[in-house]
């Protein structure tokens, strides 16, 4: 029974230092080491009575040797540092610049040394268990934040010629490492332990070899000269100007084409224009081409950017010609929809008119003269047309083309077929009526059904538009120097490619084909 009972405490004598053990791994312990050392170095840079080995240094360091020398501003700076005071304290008196900066490092040295009491015997630990010393680190993290808060007080950012501002930002993350570590020991997590002890010494040590770099300082941009300024704008208007006598030269070398091209708008012109004439309107189309493609043009010129010029006046150009089209069809849909509203009164008017006896003609005459605008201007004009002496067939063949309206096509179609082969009108145009006020119930009840989908296209087309015009807006020149570049080039038009695929497909999900 005793030998029973010595080995079971054998085994928990071995098992216990290995438990302890697995807290760090070898890598890390060596990092903790380390930090320890080149904390005690940093420490004794502070002193101004140092001794003569601590100016060329050599220790070992994750198994290797690592030779220091202190920096030669340093051995400068620290007499004044001993001797500036920084800090007033009720009970300790003047505090020195130096002085300030050697208690919070020779705490970060105890806070290490502490961490190194959870190493194995081996490591020159004492395996103590990370849950026994909560008192140690919390007393510790207490005492470094008190430190910290009066190295800011002291307003020490510039201290150490322009390099306390990134030791003192070093610091804080270190203070943060050590309320982490209280929480890993309270939710008895080793690991999270281990990380937080790990990074304190990696950030220790960064704040180390600081003291070894040169000082981070903000240099403001160089502001160039106002003749600078002045050759740059001269350059680019020279610039644009040459631009617009190449583009002059290429087209008076290239008459023939030129030609062509002007001949082929012209017609696009005239086309434009007798287009909106049959819808009422009387627009000067060449303001609706040139003004997008001059605002495009002068927006590529404010650039100072030749390639964001050719590409905006391109795009300019392409809209500009596009105008008209897209206008023209949106007043026809929108006058289409007007007469469907007016259609239904027209029809009941028509009917009438058949059952008092009169014809056709005479009912579109009464429609013309009793009806408001556009279906009387529609109506009179067809009147007018078979006056002059086309066949009223034809008429309203012209009417049929000139206005979108599935249901005045249905109408004038089924008064064609009339004329040619007989038949009840008045029944015809009932039929109608009722079918348009089906209509116009199921038209409303799509379309709010397919609301969420057009107002999603309309977002999605026109928010990475607004995003692009506010980072305009905020870093202009970051921005044309981007986009200025081949690879920015080639993002704006997959963006734009791609957002105009997206909008295609959300709105195509709210359109009901019946």
């Amino acid at each position: 029974m005793k030998k029973a009972a010595a080995i079971v405490l054998l085994l928990l004598c071995f098992a216990a230092p290995r438990a302890e053990a697995s807290v760090f791994t070898r890598a890390e312990m060596d990092e903790v080491s380390c930090s320890a050392l080149k904390l005690q170095l940093f420490y004794y840079y502070l002193a101004p009575d140092r001794e003569q080995k601590i100016l060329d240094y050599t220790f070992k360091c994750r198994g290797r040797d690592m030779r220091l020398k202190m920096p030669q501003w340093m051995i400068d700076s620290v007499q004044v540092m001993a001797t500036k005071p920084a800090w007033r304290d009720p009970e300790e008196g003047e505090i020195s610049e130096a002085a300030l900066w050697q208690a919070s490092v020779s705490i970060l040295y105890e806070f290490m040394e502490i961490s190194r009491k959870t190493f194995p015997p081996d490591q020159g630990g004492a395996s103590i268990a990370p849950a026994l010393l909560v008192k140690e680190y919390s007393d510790m993290r207490i005492r470094f934040q008190m430190s910290l808060d009066r190295l800011y007080r002291a307003r020490l950012n510039d201290s150490m010629d322009g390099r306390g501002r990134g030791i003192l930002a070093t610091f804080s993350l270190i203070l943060k490492q050590m309320e982490s570590i209280a929480d890993a020991i309270s939710s008895s997590d080793s690991k999270a332990y281990a990380e937080a002890v790990t990074a304190s010494s990696v950030l220790a040590q960064d704040a180390f070899f600081q003291v070894f770099e040169p000082p981070r300082k903000y240099e403001p941009p160089k502001q160039a000269s106002r003749a600078q300024e002045l050759a740059a704008v001269a350059a680019t208007v020279i610039g644009v100007i040459l631009v617009f006598a190449a583009v002059r030269l290429f087209f008076m070398l290239n008459e023939k084409e030129t030609e062509k091209m002007t001949a082929d708008y012209m017609g696009r012109v005239n086309k434009w224009t007798d287009d909106f004439s049959r819808q009422f309107m009387t627009v000067k189309v060449h303001y609706m081409v040139f003004i997008p493609a001059g605002f495009f043009a002068l927006l590529g010129l404010l650039t100072f950017n030749l390639l964001l010029f050719f590409m905006l006046s391109a795009f300019g150009m392409y809209v500009g010609m596009k105008t008209p089209g897209m206008v023209l069809r949106s007043l026809k849909q929108s006058r289409g929809k007007k007469i469907d509203t007016q259609l239904m009164d027209g029809l009941i008017l028509l009917s009438n008119c058949l059952r008092s006896g009169l014809d056709v003609v005479q009912g579109f005459e009464m429609v013309s003269k009793d009806l408001m605008p556009p279906i009387s201007d529609e109506f009179g004009l067809v009147i007018k047309n078979y006056q002059l002496g086309m066949p009223f067939e034809k008429a309203l063949g012209v009417m049929e083309e000139r206005v979108e309206s599935k249901m005045l096509s249905y109408m004038i179609r089924a008064i064609v077929l009339q004329r040619q082969m007989g038949g009840n009108l008045t029944k015809v145009f009932e039929r109608i009526v009722v079918d348009i006020r089906e209509e116009s119930k199921l038209e409303e009840k799509t379309k709010a059904m397919t609301a969420q989908q057009k107002i999603q296209s309309i977002v999605v087309g026109i928010m990475p538009w607004i995003m692009v015009g506010v980072m305009f807006m905020f870093q202009p020149d970051t921005m044309i120097k981007f986009y200025g570049s081949p690879l920015g080039m080639f993002v704006f038009v997959g963006c734009a490619i791609w957002i105009g695929i997206g909008m295609k497909v959300v709105s195509s999900l709210g359109k009901i084909r019946v």
